[in-house]
């Protein structure tokens, strides 16, 4: 009943609250509402009998002054004080009860009782026939406490953390997943439809594809440095993509490697030299000057994984294999230097494959499947950076 409760509230107005007369407010409120409701259950309208409970009940001066506390005195204190040691408080009973007198009898005292309607049901507060309050009839209700709001927001804060370190935990592992499991999104393209794959650049025969690898059409970006840096990317991932296993096999029996053989893979236009140390076979030099710096790090690496693999493949007798890279814009002093070994690269393909990949030799160009399959671990995002950075030298 909010109306009600603003009609108590107002009663209140202008008068200090304490812990008392909150109560006495709350116990005024709960008689108010049950005479609203015994009128209602009496026949009349619910307007009709909020107006009859209204005016039933006009000033709490009647109750103050019954409970022996003076005009100005607080009302709500003294009410809560008289309501714990009756055990009782009936503001509408009356506030003092008879008491024996000498000779047995006992007369009542004024009462503060608020006058019933006639033919209105009797309130629920224990009036008895002759209009004589009875002690003890109605006990006050309980104060209802207020709710405490701090262990909702505690709960709150606790449960945010919770969501935050579950979806963080989850996200990283979808990335941690991806980075392993899955060859980069530039180079998805790369077993899909290699020898359709033709080279506008520099002829089909060395294998430098400028055009879309496996069909798929071409990205375009509205920043002109990000169009240039795809463009020359995509070149050297659909250069790896279209390198035909026929190239590899007009060199299979020959025991030391020359320039030529790498002018047929991928950063061929970048080949400035070649040469082996001191004549051996077991080791070899390339040096790429030159290389673009719209070509991304990542595209690049990929490429010198793909050489590195395809010369341990063709020369079984070759044991290191050491490329220089020096960026268009950097002097030779600033050149980055690999050095790739066969046993390492050999024991990375045993573990990415499961052991489907133990050697590095003549049989895995065979067939384009097989091959396809060599390509695929050279182009995934853990495998071509972890072997790289195990390769790099540092200044």
């Amino acid at each position: 009943m909010n109306e009600l409760r603003m009609y108590v509230e107002h009663l209140f107005e202008g008068r200090v609250l304490t812990q008392e007369s909150i109560e006495l407010k709350e116990e005024i409120y709960g008689n108010l509402v049950a005479r609203y409701e015994d009128y209602v259950a009496g026949g009349m309208s619910e307007a009709e009998a909020l107006e009859k409970t209204k005016a039933s009940f006009t000033s709490i001066e009647d109750v103050f002054k019954e409970s022996g506390e003076a005009e100005d005195s607080n009302a709500g204190e003294a009410a809560s004080v008289q309501a714990g040691e009756s055990g009782a408080v009936s503001w509408n009973a009356g506030a003092a009860q008879a008491a024996p007198g000498a000779d047995g009898m006992g007369s009542a005292a004024e009462t503060a009782q608020m006058p019933r309607p006639e033919g209105a049901p009797v309130p629920p507060d224990g009036v008895g026939a002759e209009g004589q309050a009875t002690a003890g009839t109605h006990t006050a209700p309980k104060t209802r406490s207020p709710r405490k709001i701090w262990p909702f927001v505690v709960g709150g804060v606790l449960a945010a953390f919770i969501l935050l370190a579950i979806v963080g935990t989850a996200v990283f592992g979808l990335i941690d997943e991806a980075d392993v499991g899955e060859p980069s999104s530039t180079a998805q393209s790369i077993t899909q439809g290699n020898s359709s794959t033709t080279d506008t650049n520099q002829g089909a025969e060395n294998g430098q594809a400028g055009g879309t690898a496996g069909g798929g059409a071409a990205q375009t970006y509205g920043d002109l440095d990000d169009q240039r840096e795809y463009e020359a990317t995509k070149a050297v991932d659909d250069a790896i993509a279209a390198h035909s296993i026929d190239t590899l096999k007009s060199y299979t029996g020959n025991s030391l490697p020359d320039q030529g053989f790498f002018e047929h893979l991928p950063l061929s236009m970048y080949v400035s030299s070649t040469g082996s140390e001191q004549g051996s076979s077991a080791s070899y030099n390339v040096y790429y000057a030159g290389v673009s710096d719209d070509i991304d790090g990542d595209g690049v690496d990929r490429a010198l994984v793909y050489n590195a693999v395809a010369a341990f493949s063709v020369y079984p007798e070759l044991q290191t294999i050491n490329f220089t890279v020096q960026d268009a814009d950097d002097t030779a002093h600033d050149a980055n230097v690999y050095s790739f070994n066969r046993d390492t690269l050999e024991h990375a393909f045993d573990n990415a494959s499961g052991g489907a990949i133990t050697q590095l030799n003549s049989s895995l160009y065979e067939s384009q499947e097989s091959w396809d399959q060599v390509r695929d671990y050279v182009t995934r995002n853990h495998f071509y950076d972890r072997q790289t950075d195990l390769a790099e030298i540092d200044d």
